[in-house]
């Protein structure tokens, strides 16, 4: 008796097993399933694979940063918009035609576009607000608790910009901020000048940390990235200020004011920027609107003749106009920053594109060369099974008979 059940199992096992890669291949359509098969494409196609998961990841941080950074350009040039209808209306309120009731009818719109801007400051993408510096998950723009009586909102973020991955290991600052919406810079200095600011208005530094008064009001000091205190405090000391002035009836009140006669030359680049808030601004305008003084707190004071209410308008339109360079000039910074978004995203997806044609340029599976392969196979099993029934009837038990 001819034994051939291990030769002919060790024979049929090859092919079953070349028929399982043949037949993977022709289904996912990539050229190996396992390491073994080849170690070197394996790890050439795990080196590929892998950098193809990272520039996707990139990829959808990319999509979320551009639909944030187009939120905010809309958002940043609806503000543009709204500091133009308040400069038209500014310059109708001081025509000598204007009464008192085209005031009021005046002040009720200024609310409303004060509103929109406050509403424009907290724009949120998917969850983050987009002009709220570092901490996105922050509201930019918070009313007081006693908004309607005096008109006054904190910006609650921070002069620090987010940053995003555009590439392994490269990162870049997105956005703005909202000190370059709704700011403008009341004074800057830089190292061995005089700094003066008043009372209430950000001091913010080179790096955007924030300089805030101490207690006693003779010192500036420091805070950090998270709105700390340095500890041990870091501070530079006031050299000269003046008294704050309550209003009257023929004058607004007036911020203290606090003067640093030459500003330390440490570190390098040293510059400091007082940013006054346009809300303040505007509740000066909104009351002087309604023939009102502001005081301090800003609520409106004692009623006040034509020519104040005049002259408060003008210094009104003066600011918004100052406001509104600011908020171009941010838009413009905006509008770079996004641009290399812009261009990153466009890097990302030429990445995506050229790893998926060399994985399957590498990996894919040649369907031709498997149709062939597959054909040479089922001929062998017929061959193989031809061959085993052969030796089969040439078995001794056959003869026995």
């Amino acid at each position: 008796m001819i034994d051939t059940s291990r030769t002919m199992l060790y024979y049929v096992n090859n092919l079953n097993t070349k028929n399982a890669q043949i037949s993977y291949s022709m289904g996912s359509g990539k050229a190996i399933k396992d390491g073994s098969d080849d170690s070197t494409l394996f790890a050439t196609l795990n080196n590929l694979e892998d950098k193809l998961r990272v520039t996707k990841d990139l990829d959808l941080q990319l999509v979320k940063s551009k639909a944030i950074n187009d939120s905010a350009d809309r958002s940043v040039a609806d503000d543009k918009q709204i500091l133009e209808d308040i400069k038209v209306d500014l310059l109708k309120s001081l025509n000598d035609g204007m009464d008192r009731d085209d005031k009021l009818a005046l002040a009720t719109n200024m609310r409303g576009m004060r509103e929109n801007l406050i509403d424009q400051s907290n724009t949120e993408v998917d969850g983050e607000f987009v002009f709220s510096g570092s901490d996105t998950t922050t509201r930019a723009i918070i009313k007081d608790k006693d908004y309607k009586l005096n008109g006054k909102v904190t910006y609650e973020g921070n002069g620090f910009l987010r940053q995003i991955a555009v590439a392994p290991g490269s990162y870049r600052d997105r956005g703005i901020t909202a000190y370059d919406v709704n700011f403008y810079t009341a004074s800057k200095a830089g190292a061995g000048e005089s700094f003066t600011f008043s009372a209430g208005e950000r001091i913010i530094d080179e790096n955007g940390n924030e300089w805030k008064l101490n207690d006693a009001k003779d010192k500036l000091q420091k805070y950090d990235h998270n709105g700390k205190l340095y500890d041990p405090a870091i501070e530079l000391s006031i050299d000269s200020d003046t008294d704050e002035q309550e209003a009257t009836d023929d004058s607004q009140a007036v911020q203290a004011t606090y003067t640093i006669d030459a500003l330390p030359d440490q570190p390098a680049g040293r510059v400091f920027e007082a940013k006054h808030n346009y809300f303040d601004d505007l509740n000066i305008v909104i009351n002087a609107l309604e023939g009102k003084v502001t005081q301090l707190d800003g609520t409106a004071g004692a009623t006040v003749d034509d020519d104040v209410v005049d002259d408060t308008l003008r210094t009104g339109l003066d600011h918004t106009a100052k406001q509104y360079n600011a908020t171009n000039i941010g838009h413009g910074e905006l509008g770079g920053r996004n641009k290399v978004f812009d261009v990153a995203y466009e890097k990302n997806e030429a990445k995506i594109t050229n790893y998926n044609i060399l994985l399957q340029q590498y990996g894919g599976a040649d369907l031709t060369k498997l149709s062939m392969d597959s054909k040479a196979l089922e001929m062998t099993y017929s061959a193989l099974y031809s061959t085993i029934s052969k030796l089969n009837d040439l078995t001794l038990l056959k003869y026995l008979n």
